[in-house]
């Protein structure tokens, strides 16, 4: 289930990371930098060497950040259902993943 989750998490899906918190008073005043994914932040840190930045990105070309998507959610409700699916399978009646999203 794993397996098209990872790369969707770590090359494309975008995160904010907190720059600093000040207190004033009771209240306190957080200011986040722009959302980059893992990869982005990796990339641009400048401290990898240049050969593992082209295969970095060699890697993320092999991916398609939709079809990660739909076969992380064909998994996870695969998962959701599997314990229905096999007393369905065994009686002959057909599955509905029904409307989970």
């Amino acid at each position: 289930m794993y397996a098209p989750l990872v790369p969707l998490l770590n090359f494309f899906m975008p995160a904010q990371k907190l720059k600093s918190k000040i207190r004033v008073g009771s209240k306190e005043i957080k200011a986040d930098d722009e959302p980059r994914s893992p990869f982005q932040r990796l990339i641009e840190c400048g401290e990898l060497p240049r050969e593992y930045v082209d295969s970095l990105r060699a890697c993320c070309a092999l991916y398609n950040p939709v079809e990660l998507q739909r076969m992380s959610i064909r998994l996870s409700c695969a998962c959701a259902n599997g314990s229905h699916r096999q007393t369905a399978n065994r009686r002959g009646n057909r599955i509905s993943f029904g409307n989970i999203f």
